[in-house]
């Protein structure tokens, strides 16, 4: 997959949607000093190339009431293709998990769950980790408070010319 091309003001593009994409056409080509017509082409253009790849709106989890977040820290019994593949599926399935990351060292798996309460991520560990035959261990940290949350890439221009 080649790499799309992304000059100077696709980037300041990118970095000022990813604030607010909201943002209305006209002060979005103010910002970045091109036309609105020509911002909505780069726009359009950066979308079907995937360098953006969604339009979304960030719900609070704690006002939606997901008061709890844990990074969990997973290790397998086994490392087979077919094992990780049907461990990598059930995450997909499981809606308590909002990020899941395949990481070297100790672990094979970093979770990120948010649930309403204990008795939720009880359920959830019963029902995921003690009912699946390839999970050797995991390991469960409360998150005590967010001290940082971003969504936002830093785009740099990677356009030589």
């Amino acid at each position: 997959m080649r790499r799309p091309v992304i000059d100077s003001f696709d980037a300041k593009l990118l970095n000022i949607l990813q604030a607010n994409n909201l943002i209305t056409s006209s002060d979005l080509a103010e910002q970045v000093h091109l036309s609105s017509a020509s911002c909505l082409r780069r726009v359009r253009r950066l979308r079907e190339e995937g360098v953006i790849a969604s339009d979304v709106s960030i719900v609070s989890p704690e006002l939606a009431g997901l008061a709890m977040t844990m990074i969990v820290l997973v290790t397998l019994e086994r490392e087979r293709t077919d094992l990780m593949d049907n461990f990598k599926r059930s995450v997909l399935n499981a809606p308590e998990v909002f990020q899941c990351y395949y990481v070297t060292g100790d672990f094979d798996f970093v979770l990120i769950v948010t649930v309403r309460n204990l008795s939720d991520y009880e359920d959830f560990t019963n029902r995921f980790f003690f009912d699946n035959p390839n999970v050797r261990r995991f390991s469960t940290m409360v998150v005590m408070n967010r001290t940082k949350f971003s969504t936002s890439v830093p785009v740099e221009s990677n356009n030589p010319g």
